[in-house]
């Protein structure tokens, strides 16, 4: 589960729950479930209509993944391209072959068998620039469309109140519904700040970081393999991936490559 959204999400309800306490108020009158059906459903339904068939089933996952967050060990990856990087100068390229079960990562086994094919680095930058675009592009989808949703939200907030509106005034003869058409009307658009402010678009939030970090993890890939293609030595192709890795990770080869073994 990823910790800040979680936490930050709770305490955003949690603080709802208690200034409604503190004020003395009571939670009945924020129950409403056709307020729900319409803000929810509405906005949800919208913001659907502008996806592909293809990318209607991705949307739950997308929401999971936002919730249970994403790492990219990328000191990890600097070890294991510092490895690749010393059997490439020792033994030469095509001995590569043998390290590929050990690889987890799919786009840098996609990149070291570019090497092993014969391609040439003009390729494989073409290549591996195309995979990190394409996923870029899958990200910015489901990113849009919470995001969209989270703009939809107040406007069919707004829409409920609108016709809670007009329904009550349809009913001046009796005064004594006015307080608790009004209740209802404002509902919705409560329901629309709520969701929108404190779901969809957090959860777009946190689906960009996910991208922005795969994103940097890919360009360390991208980085690495190319070094090792043009036969940059492990010490050298260390100390320039640990450009991309925060000062507190800037082991060095040697550390690296003990650690490792």
């Amino acid at each position: 589960m990823d910790i800040a959204l979680i936490g930050g999400l709770a305490m955003a309800f949690l603080s709802i729950i208690v200034s409604t306490v503190m004020d003395g108020n009571s939670f009945g009158p924020l129950i409403g479930p056709s307020s729900f059906v319409l803000v929810f459903f509405g906005a949800l339904g919208s913001a659907m209509s502008s996806l592909d068939k293809e990318d209607l089933g991705r949307i739950v996952p997308s929401i999971l993944k936002s919730i249970k967050g994403a790492s990219f060990d990328n000191s990890a990856t600097v070890t294991m391209m510092a490895q690749l990087a010393d059997v490439a100068r020792r033994e030469g390229v095509l001995a590569l072959e043998s390290r590929l079960g050990e690889i987890e990562d799919e786009f840098l086994k996609k990149g070291t068998q570019l090497i092993l094919d014969g391609v040439d680095s003009e390729r494989v930058e073409e290549t591996l620039m195309i995979h990190m675009e394409a996923v870029g592009t899958r990200h910015k989808k489901m990113i849009s469309f919470h995001e969209a949703v989270g703009g939809y939200m107040p406007t069919f907030g707004m829409i409920g109140t609108v016709i809670g509106l007009i329904n009550m005034l349809g009913n001046l003869a009796d005064p004594s519904q006015l307080g608790a058409g009004m209740a209802v009307a404002l509902l919705t658009t409560l329901y629309g700040v709520i969701f929108a402010n404190m779901m969809f678009l957090p959860f777009a939030s946190k689906l960009k970081l996910i991208s922005d970090a795969e994103q940097a993890s890919m360009q360390v890939v991208l980085d690495g393999i190319l070094s090792i293609q043009a036969g940059m030595s492990p010490q050298m192709l260390v100390e320039r991936l640990e450009s991309y890795l925060p000062p507190s990770e800037h082991v060095g080869y040697s550390d690296r490559m003990a650690a490792a073994a």
